[in-house]
């Protein structure tokens, strides 16, 4: 029996997500809390600033929060912590120079070493990260990162390592934004780890580091889920970046090599669809320990609505104005589509995060001469009336993991047209049509033919919210948590620390065609 009398204890982690934004992932865990009443939750929400505010109001079971915020601080520990400033004063004397080099460089030395892959066994590095966890918990952490010690140790490592390289040396610049990711990013590992039973991240990166920490300190369980796969956004994020090589290199290296211990200490991975599994195998995870839980939603509130529509054709998209999302496509199918449907109209539901690539959009609306057929309609707070309002729902994005407005918009019984992304095919296939990224002809042909075809688009329509209810509901998702959790409640503690095999039984894996689809992705952007 746990200290909490037998009732599972789970902290949930995540990165600039539930519960002071808004998106998938925060809709995915505030669903799963709430519909899990008998279970205690401790959130452990990795911030930009300690100055956002809550987006929830959080449920009854969540009986604690952790907040780390990993910017706009000068003193990190005073945030993370419950602390009086007299502990932090004294911390800060007790952390001196011979401290500092006695016990802090090793570790630092070896970190460093496995961020440039030059170390690689995730046992040992599993064990360079408690190190560091648990120095931290006597000794200064902004004393330490700010000594000539780690400075001098950094460069002469960065040194070492480039020693026979001769064009493109890392600079100052580089090692100073090297060691800034590092203080910042690391500040993940400041906060005591609560007892659980189960730690639970929502993507395998810096948010993971404390499940591995509570895995060697309590015995608890580590789950992963993922929702996109971390590591192939923040390649894709760094192809659009300009930042100076050696520095991209760095910060690179170092989100592999988090997500990489991510996947070797999880005792589950349950990515929401099984397209993420190449890549979580590609990074290192073990397919035994893969378990695909999809995404549910509410099929009460998204289903066939009577709203007021405009009474032309009608194509809807409901996506945030960003070029992940290529509303480009977008629109050149909207100019296809007029050609032969001179009345459609095409409306673009979702907040514009980028006024650059908005007036990109713009302009492309005006060059193309659909102003009369194009609407940015704006943020939606309704997309159950927004889906409703179009006879088809498109998705045009270039990269997706298991995106809810597909199988929202299937569940108000509306044809999607999507691009073929991420586990889109494996929910929308038979029941919708999945076109290859950036293909608006292909996009367009599909959009014409549900239009003029009234019959088979009600049909389709019917037929995809019947796939919806019969396994991607609330209760779906809510169900298969709940029995995995249990799993994990019921493994033997012992037998988990230091042990990389899982005692649950294997999950049989789908056979996987592994295959690197980032190439072909960045090229197709730069088209």
């Amino acid at each position: 029996m746990n200290e909490n009398g037998g009732k599972i204890h789970i902290v949930m982690s995540g990165e600039g997500t539930y519960p002071f934004e808004v998106g998938g992932v925060s809709v995915w865990a505030h669903l799963l809390i709430q519909n899990l009443s008998h279970i205690d939750f401790t959130l452990m929400p990795i911030m930009m600033h300690p100055y956002v505010k809550l987006k929830y109001e959080l449920p009854s079971n969540v009986v604690d929060m952790v907040k780390v915020p990993l910017w706009g601080t000068e003193e990190p520990t005073e945030y993370v912590r419950d602390i009086k400033f007299a502990s932090i004063f004294y911390g800060k004397l007790r952390t001196t120079d011979a401290i500092i080099e006695e016990h802090f460089l090793p570790i630092f030395s070896d970190l460093v070493d496995f961020v440039y892959n030059i170390k690689t066994d995730m046992d040992k590095l599993g064990d360079v990260i408690f190190d560091f966890y648990n120095f931290f918990q006597t000794y200064d952490y902004h004393v330490t990162f700010r000594s000539k010690l780690v400075w001098d140790t950094f460069k002469g490592k960065i040194k070492e390592i480039y020693i026979d390289v001769v064009d493109d040396v890392p600079s100052v610049y580089d090692m100073v934004e090297a060691l800034r990711y590092l203080f910042r990013f690391f500040i993940t590992l400041l906060p005591p780890v609560p007892q659980a039973d189960i730690y639970h991240s929502s993507a395998a990166a810096f948010c993971g580091l404390p499940c591995v920490i509570a895995k060697k300190i309590h015995g608890s369980r580590f789950l992963l889920t993922e929702h996109g796969i971390y590591i192939r956004e923040q390649l894709l994020q760094a192809s659009r970046i300009k930042m100076p090589l050696r520095t991209k290199e760095f910060l690179m290296n170092l989100i592999t090599m988090v997500a990489r211990m991510n996947y070797y200490h999880a005792d589950v991975i349950s990515p929401v669809c099984d397209y993420n599994k190449r890549w979580e195998i590609k990074w290192g995870a073990q397919e035994d320990r893969i378990h695909t839980i999809y995404n549910g939603i509410d099929t009460d509130r998204f289903k066939r609505l009577d709203v007021v529509r405009s009474g032309r054709p009608t194509v809807v998209m409901v996506a945030r104005i960003d070029p992940l999302k290529d509303i480009e496509t977008f629109i050149h199918t909207c100019a296809l589509v007029a050609k032969e449907i001179p009345d459609v109209l095409f409306k673009m539901y979702g907040p514009k995060l980028d006024d650059g690539y908005y007036e990109k959009c713009e302009n492309l609306v005006t060059t193309l001469d659909v102003q009369s057929n194009f609407i940015f309609a704006g943020l939606t707070s309704n997309p159950a009336e927004a889906y409703n309002e179009g006879d088809v729902v498109m998705l045009t994005s270039i990269s997706e993991a298991f995106p809810f407005v597909v199988i929202e918009a299937m569940a108000c019984e509306k044809v999607m047209v999507s691009s073929d992304v991420g586990g889109t095919k494996e929910v929308l296939e038979g029941f919708g049509f999945v076109v290859r990224p950036k293909d608006y002809e292909q996009f367009a042909e599909k959009v014409l033919l549900v239009l003029n075809d009234k019959v088979m688009a009600e049909e389709m329509g019917i037929a995809a919210r019947e796939h919806i209810l019969s396994g991607f509901t609330i209760n779906d998702v809510v169900t298969n948590y709940q029995h995995l959790y249990q799993r994990l409640y019921e493994m033997e503690s012992t037998a988990i620390i230091g042990n990389h095999g899982s005692k649950l039984s294997p999950v049989e894996p789908d056979e996987l065609e592994l295959q690197d689809d980032l190439s072909e992705l960045l090229n197709s952007k730069d088209e």
